[in-house]
Formats: structure tokens, sequence, C-alpha cells
């Protein structure tokens, strides 16, 4: 018999922190995370969300509570074996590409597993193909642009083969082209892999792209948790951690408000606005599906 626990990727209960200058930043969390799950932790600067992460991937070591990654307790006799599991990929490249060249950088993580010289190079050539950046062996990080650092970063932890993604701010600093080819790369990984995406961020227009839950995360305390559509749609919840519904959302809500129009289903990309827009020519915004 399997039981239900075999299903959890991370449990977090009760889990705080506190800065040693007694800044809290985050107090009394509970998360619960599925295995292959796409999770948002959606707030704004300084609501916690990077500490989340740090103490997730056992970082940092929470002041008080319990945190539990694929069934093992994050503490100092099992760090070895949370690292390995959880990559955790920081919003400035520059922290995880210290080598002279990429490849240096690859092998880092795998070399450091005690992993036999044939494996490294084998986790290392799938780590770049995966993320697009063969032939950039030898190229230094620093010679990079923002968009390759930061695929450079994720192949960094891809190389250790980890079953739990964290990406912090993945989006700061990346224009539209680079931004696009991230969400595909994440895309991928998730079908090809099945691996579990955590993503912390303050960008309300990725996360419909990468995922389909979210915890709202203010002044260090989850204040709401639920699927997308219920979060975006909920315009108090929004205003009280300092954010807005994805601007597709936020178009919509003022068509359904000053031009009359029924909306079947709120939209929050680009696609599904589309199919709502015809579905609004065909019934002439009067009438739902």
């Amino acid at each position: 018999m399997v039981s239900r626990m075999s299903e959890v990727a991370v449990e977090i209960n009760g889990v705080s922190y506190v800065y040693p200058d007694g800044h809290v930043a985050v107090q009394n969390v509970n998360l619960r995370i599925t295995k292959g799950e796409r999770l948002a932790i959606l707030g704004p600067n300084g609501a916690g969300k990077s500490t989340l992460l740090m103490i997730l991937n056992g970082l940092y070591k929470p002041s008080e509570g319990m945190v539990r990654v694929l069934g093992v307790p994050v503490n100092d006799e099992n760090l070895g074996t949370v690292r390995c599991n959880v990559g955790l990929v920081f919003q400035d490249p520059d922290v995880q590409l210290f080598s002279p060249t990429l490849w240096d950088d690859i092998c880092f993580g795998p070399l450091n597993m005690g992993l036999p010289e044939e494996e490294v190079r084998k986790r290392s050539v799938d780590a770049l193909k995966a993320v697009g950046l063969e032939g950039y062996e030898e190229t230094p990080p620093h010679h990079l642009s923002a968009g390759e650092k930061k695929r450079a970063a994720i192949a960094t932890v891809l190389a250790m083969q980890p079953k739990i993604l964290l990406l912090d701010e993945p989006t700061a600093n990346l224009d539209p082209r680079n931004r696009f080819e991230l969400t595909n790369l994440l895309h991928n990984l998730h079908n090809s892999h099945h691996i579990t995406l955590i993503t912390a961020t303050h960008d309300v227009n990725f996360v419909p792209e990468v995922a389909e839950r979210v915890h709202v995360l203010n002044n260090g305390h989850v204040i709401a948790e639920g699927l997308l559509r219920q979060i975006f749609s909920d315009s108090k919840l929004m205003s009280e951690a300092n954010l807005e519904p994805p601007i597709v959302t936020r178009l919509f809500n003022v068509l359904a408000e000053e031009n009359n129009i029924q909306i079947g289903s709120l939209p929050l990309t680009i696609e599904e606005a589309i199919n709502e827009l015809r579905r609004c020519y065909r019934y002439g915004g009067n009438e739902k599906d």
C-alpha cells in the first residue's frame, strides 16, 4: 500500500525565520506541495519569498517549525541529500556562475557529489543541451548575456538532477525574448522530467505561464492559497498583497465592468484571452456557453 505521504514533495509546518537583527522574514508558514506540481509563491518585494526558498534548500535553518522534502527532514544530518534533490536557482545568476568557464560551473555540482568522471561529463552535457547552451562550454560566464546567464544558472542545478527546482524571481532582468525562452524551458523540464517547480516571484504575468496553484505571501505570512483564477479574481486580496492581477485579466475586468460584456471565464493568458474574445464575438458578448 502506497501512503499519501509518498506523493508529497515538500511539507512545511509552522515555519518561522528571524534574522540576527531581529527582522521576522517568515512567520508560521504552512505549505504542502505534491510531486510534479507547479506552484508559485507570489508576493511583493520583501514578502519573505527568497527566505522561504533558502529554508527549503537548507541554506537557512528555520527559527521554528519543521520542513520535510520528499519525506526527509531538512536538518544538518540530511543536508547533502536535501541539496541533491532540491535545486535552487538564485535571482542573480552571477551568484551561481563563478568559475573561469561555463563547463567548470556546470561540472561543479556533480563533482562535489563525488560522482565518477564519466557520469559528471554525461550530466553536464545533458544539462547544457536542456538549456540550449551547447557550444558555450569554454565561454567565461561573464561573457554571457542576461538570458544566457539565467539558463546557465539553471543548467548548473540541472546537472545535479534534482527532483525539485526552486526559482527565485526567474524573470528578473530578462527581455521579452529571453522571458519567452525561459517559459518554454520550464515547460519542457516539467513535461520531460515531471520535475516539481516552485517559483517565487512578484511577476503576476509570469505566474499563469509556469504555475497551476498559488500561495500569496505578504509580510512573512501566507495570506491566501488556491488555483490561479480563484486568486487573481479576488481584487481585495490582490490589493491587500500590494499586487495586481495579470494585465490580460485586468483588461477583461474593465471590459466586463464598463461595457457590460458577459465574461465566460476570466482569462489569465493571451491564449485564453483570444478564446474568450472569439466566444464573445460569437455570442455578441451577451451569452455564456
